[in-house]
């Protein structure tokens, strides 16, 4: 499918510095108003400095999903969707405009902004996620051409196959799952370094209600894949096991899912503070959290087992 006009002038990478470049002219001159208004206590000073903070802090996050479009397709030899991409700077962008019109529009709810940048950095890392799965599942790999008479003068470069190296792509499950934690390690060091964003999630731990950064949140994240990354690595070197494509990617989904709803059920923790902490322990958002969990061993044990049996079939 060809690309239209419009698509062939802009690409996410530019769309996203034309948004950072929009944050840095908003930050500036809402800092230039408040250095002219200092001690002021008028509304509009407390709008903009309210402004000028709300921009500073979508100016990183902003340069973090500039930064991944420029060196993700470098990391992984592959084009990211850029339709995909674009649908994310559009939106990201419009949900910016609503939360700056929150901030400066009077009689709004003070929590929309910053509920709106956050919303930005999860949505935006799932699409970027989504985008990644996406490129390596639709696809093709790039195959070096060779002449078909090589020069008698020279040798044709031997290719070497490196799928044995380096697991393989993408019917490795092991390489697969590392990709995933990858990211989410990433993520949640680039949030504890940078304090972003800076609510603090609630853990219930021993009877007592514990506030840890929200990185760790995706530190958590990273733990599920890193554990089904290794296991399916083991089974591969250790029993010779060759999985399935198809269960492959439904384990994957699942666990994403699985995920997914892990940061869904901390916000309403964190949205639901005032409730008892055996509602937090036995509600129905853990009910549900261990039954993705559980779904997603589940899709493993048959993995595993299907390929085992097929390996003995074959030996």
């Amino acid at each position: 499918m060809g690309r239209a006009l419009w698509e062939e002038q802009v690409s996410p990478e530019k769309l996203f510095r034309l948004i950072v470049l929009i944050c840095i002219v908003g930050w500036g001159l809402s800092a230039i108003y408040i250095v002219s208004h200092v001690g002021s206590m008028e509304d509009a000073y407390v709008h903009t400095r309210d402004l000028g903070s709300y921009f500073f802090s979508a100016i990183w996050i902003f340069v973090f999903f500039y930064a991944q479009y420029r060196l993700v397709p470098r990391f992984i030899h592959r084009d990211l969707h850029y339709r995909v991409g674009l649908w994310q700077a559009f939106g990201s962008l419009a949900l910016l405009i609503v939360g700056a019109l929150h901030v400066v529009w009077p009689q709004t709810k003070s929590d929309v902004p910053s509920s709106l940048l956050f919303w930005i950095t999860l949505l935006g890392e799932g699409v970027i996620i989504g985008n990644v799965i996406w490129s390596y599942l639709s696809g093709e790999p790039d195959v070096p051409f060779l002449p078909v008479v090589p020069d008698a003068k020279t040798t044709p470069e031997h290719v070497t196959d490196d799928s044995a190296k380096d697991l393989g792509w993408p019917k490795s499950p092991a390489k697969l799952f590392g990709i995933g934690a990858t990211v989410f390690a990433v993520g949640g060091l680039i949030s504890l370094i940078l304090d972003m964003p800076s609510f603090k999630i609630p853990v219930p731990w021993s009877g007592q209600m514990h506030f840890l950064p929200f990185g760790c949140l995706w530190l958590a994240g990273a733990a599920p894949f890193a554990i089904f990354s290794m296991l399916y690595k083991f089974l591969m070197d250790g029993q010779d096991l060759v999985f399935e494509e198809a269960l492959n990617r439904i384990h994957f989904v699942v666990t994403i899912i699985a995920i997914l709803d892990l940061v869904r059920v901390f916000m309403a923790w964190q949205q639901a503070m005032a409730s008892k902490l055996a509602a937090l322990y036995f509600g129905p958002e853990i009910q549900w959290l261990a039954v993705l969990f559980g779904l997603s061993a589940v899709v493993f044990a048959i993995n595993a087992y299907r390929s085992y049996r097929r390996t003995a079939v074959r030996t």
